[in-house]
């Protein structure tokens, strides 16, 4: 497999357990990740053996101005005993990490003939939906007519959890086609949403007839 050796150009908190870290490509290379593939990252560890991740790289929700190219976002949640985890936690700009092409079969072209749509995430697997996202908001930016309606159910333990609530938040006063549905499984008592997990009893009170991605 063929691995880049990038710089992190930025480190920027998400939330108390997770970042988005920024990989600068080297020279004039430029790379297009389809929508719904993955790179695989790879880094030593202290001991000097190399551990490799599998991650969804990440776009803005609605800026239609920005593209890929010349670096490679990716929104990662840390945990205190990950083997990963430990090395991407102490990265600092300038630090490298090598980068592999973009994999994975996945076609998003059943997006473009769908009415409906609807993605199922929790937690940090909110990641591949980004840019799923983006590219159905986008193309109802293009078309007057049979633009497709897209909600996400996003399943998190607590509001604290919950990743981007604030661009998720500004998408959907922004664009009539987009919602989304938070539900909590520990919301607190100050939680007027849904509560619950992932389930049939909650899944069927969204899902029926619509169509389902995830």
């Amino acid at each position: 497999m063929y691995y880049m050796t990038c710089s992190v150009k930025t480190v920027e908190s998400v939330n108390y357990n997770t970042k988005i870290f920024t990989l600068e490509l080297p020279g004039a290379s430029y790379m297009v990740i389809p929508t719904g593939q993955h790179v695989r990252v790879k880094a030593k560890d202290r001991q000097g053996e190399w551990v490799e991740r599998s991650y969804t790289p990440v776009l803005p929700l609605v800026d239609s101005y920005h593209s890929e190219g010349a670096e490679v976002k990716l929104m990662v949640k840390l945990y205190s005993n990950g083997a990963m985890s430990s090395i991407l936690s102490s990265l600092q700009t300038g630090d490298t990490v090598e980068l592999s092409l973009p994999m994975g079969n996945f076609s998003a072209s059943l997006l473009d003939t769908s009415d409906h749509v609807i993605l199922i995430a929790a937690g940090s697997g909110f990641t591949p939906m980004i840019k799923l996202i983006r590219k159905v908001c986008l193309r109802n930016c293009e078309i007057d007519m049979n633009q497709t309606t897209i909600k996400v159910l996003f399943f998190n333990k607590t509001v604290e959890d919950i990743l981007w609530w604030d661009k998720l938040q500004a998408l959907s006063e922004q664009s009539p086609n987009f919602t989304v549905e938070h539900i909590l499984s520990r919301g607190g008592s100050g939680w007027t949403g849904t509560r619950g997990r992932v389930s049939r009893d909650v899944l069927q009170d969204h899902m029926s007839p619509l169509l389902i991605i995830s």
